[in-house]
C-alpha cells in the first residue's frame, strides 16, 4: 500500500492525497502504515512462531533489520525482546 496507489484510487495526486490524510488523521500516510504493520507484528508475535525475518518478509519489509529497528522506535524493545516478554506473561 503507497500514497501513490491510495491517490490512484482516490483520482487525487499524490501530494493533495498526503495532505488530506495528514489533517484527517494528524499523522503522515507512511507513519500511519508503520504502526499498523507494527500492530500486526504483535500480533504474529504472540500468536505464531515464526523468525523475525519471515514476519519481516510477511509485513512488506525489504530487510529484516530495518523492521527491527521501526518495531524497536514504536515499541522500545527489539521484536524478540517482544516475544519473549508476551510469552512470559
Amino acid at each position: 500500500m503507497t500514497v501513490e496507489n491510495m491517490a490512484k484510487v482516490c483520482h487525487i495526486s499524490q501530494s493533495y492525497f498526503s495532505r488530506l490524510f495528514s489533517k484527517e488523521m494528524g499523522q503522515s500516510f507512511s507513519n500511519y502504515i508503520s504502526k499498523l504493520k507494527i500492530k500486526w507484528a504483535k500480533d504474529i508475535l504472540e500468536e505464531s512462531d515464526m523468525s523475525i525475518s519471515q514476519i519481516s518478509d510477511e509485513l512488506g519489509f525489504n530487510e529484516p533489520g530495518y523492521f527491527i529497528k521501526i518495531f524497536k522506535k514504536y515499541e522500545g524493545m527489539t521484536p524478540s525482546v517482544y516475544r519473549k516478554y508476551y510469552k512470559n506473561i
